[in-house]
């Protein structure tokens, strides 16, 4: 489980890190820097190639497996980017001692993102820290193999990371159009992490009207499982369901099902004009996407000087997820006894019928003396 953070012992804000892992992960890293985050926000390049690192723009670099790679790349085996991983942990937790949420992003299917990502992601945990990951799936062109090494990795990272929000690369085309250039289609996919970050150190640093802490977001946070975000802005006349809805289902996710989500948070910042019976819709609109016993938890914070009507950014998790079955202690017994109502309840054992004797059994009850006297003779 993870700790509940003391705000009144720690007196700053939350502090987000973002592990950019892989050549992928890199390069959403550099965009990232070059927006305008909070202070609270701190960018991590993790790579096994030491030429692709040493362009990345971020607080803080770290190359694994030097000993592995020799600063060489992955060469697209997991394994190796698993082993690079492995060998350089003290690294990667020394930078995650402090935060309270860790971030991952990487593209799967490669060496370095695929190994060594879930690798991250185990190491956050063992440290209690709750983890979202946000990874991409590789286009179809690129091959099963690299498609097998995605699925691969991503079933692993489920194991280890609290919320996955996967962005299938083939989605790019499918939703921007097929004449969007590559970088603005990258640009696009990358902004989703980049929104979420926005929203979220914003949401759990400001004091709102109706109030979402850190600990309620780890409350969210600890549904284990897939994951969607998103975030939306209501412009002029435009629907409020269809903003809602929009955030919680942003196109270029995978697709999920939202009514499998366990819990929900949704952060609202509007102007000190919203009524409440639009509040109340916003609420009713995700608990319609909802299963009815998911546990959802809505903020609100005014900001008069929003440009947009309001803004909604809506995290959702749990999804897909089944949590082992716990085998009742009284009832597992060990395979070298015998459970007494198991052994009463058996039916006997029937006995299978003797083979006949070449001995005359009736003749036996007599005693052998008498058997061997020779009768007399008359």
């Amino acid at each position: 489980m993870f700790e509940l953070i003391h705000e009144t012992a720690t007196g700053a804000m939350p502090k987000l890190t973002v592990f950019g892992v892989g050549g992928c992960g890199c390069n959403t890293i550099n965009q990232l820097s070059q927006v305008n985050l909070p202070s609270s926000v701190e960018l991590i390049s993790v790579n096994t190639d030491a030429q692709a690192m040493a362009a990345t723009s971020s607080h803080y670099r770290i190359q694994i497996g030097p000993q592995t790679t020799k600063g060489l790349g992955a060469g697209a085996k997991p394994d190796v980017g698993c082993a690079a991983a492995i060998e350089s942990a003290q690294a990667l937790t020394e930078q995650m001692q402090h935060s309270d949420i860790v971030f991952l992003t990487a593209g799967l299917g490669g060496g370095t993102g695929t190994g060594a990502l879930p690798q991250v992601a185990k190491l956050a945990r063992e440290l209690t820290k709750p983890v979202i990951a946000v990874v991409t799936m590789p286009f179809s062109f690129e091959g099963q193999h690299r498609k097998t090494n995605a699925e691969a990795g991503l079933q692993e990272l489920l194991e280890s990371a609290n919320a996955v929000i996967v962005l299938p690369n083939d989605k790019l085309a499918e939703v921007l159009g097929a004449k969007v250039t590559l970088l603005n289609a990258f640009k696009e996919s990358n902004k989703i992490l980049q929104d979420v970050l926005l929203g979220l150190a914003n949401t759990i640093s400001q004091a709102g009207l109706i109030n979402i802490d850190l600990n309620d977001f780890i409350s969210v946070i600890s549904r284990q499982g897939r994951a969607a975000m998103g975030v939306s802005c209501l412009q002029g006349d435009e629907d409020l369901i269809s903003a809602v809805k929009r955030a919680m289902q942003h196109p270029l996710l995978d697709n999920i099902e939202l009514n499998q989500a366990q819990a929900a948070i949704v952060s609202v910042v509007a102007k000190d004009t919203i009524e409440l019976s639009q509040y109340n819709q916003i609420g009713a609109t995700v608990h319609e996407q909802l299963p009815r016993d998911a546990l959802v938890i809505i903020g609100l914070t005014i900001d008069p000087n929003l440009e947009s009507e309001l803004e909604i950014m809506v995290i959702a998790t749990g999804i897909g997820f089944t949590p082992p079955e716990i085998q009742d202690p009284i009832q597992a017994v060990n395979d070298n006894y015998i459970n007494v109502h198991d052994f009463i309840k058996r039916q006997a054992i029937s006995i299978a019928e003797p083979a006949p004797s070449k001995f005359d059994l009736e003749n036996l009850q007599i005693p052998t003396y008498l058997r061997q006297q020779k009768p007399q003779a008359h």
